[in-house]
């Protein structure tokens, strides 16, 4: 449930911006949304390191399912939020936020 909403959050921010004219904060939020989806397919992998493991840990699948689960989306929504926070700093490099016009 919380990826979905949080998906659907991305999205509907995106659709605001988009109406206010705010093209690169639609384009940001896009990606959040895009990669949000793609935490699915990060997640098949995580899975099958649980699997693959499984004869050392000893978990069994209903016990790995939803950590990995987790660790796929973080690790997508980590290094996104990295990236994009990255860009705003080359955007800006004097720190003024979008809003603020330099004199």
């Amino acid at each position: 449930m919380l990826f979905n909403t949080l998906f659907l959050c991305s999205l509907f921010r995106a659709y605001l911006y988009m109406r206010s004219g705010e093209l690169l904060l639609k384009r940001r939020w896009m990606i959040r949304a895009i990669v949000i989806l793609l935490g699915i397919a990060t997640t098949r992998p995580v899975m099958g390191i649980f699997f693959a493991t499984s004869r050392i840990t000893h978990l069994q699948p209903s016990q790995f399912f939803g950590m990995a689960f987790w660790i796929g989306f973080s690790i997508n929504t980590l290094l996104i939020e990295f990236f994009l926070r990255s860009r705003v700093r080359e955007e800006n490099p004097v720190g003024l936020h979008q809003n603020q016009h330099t004199a």
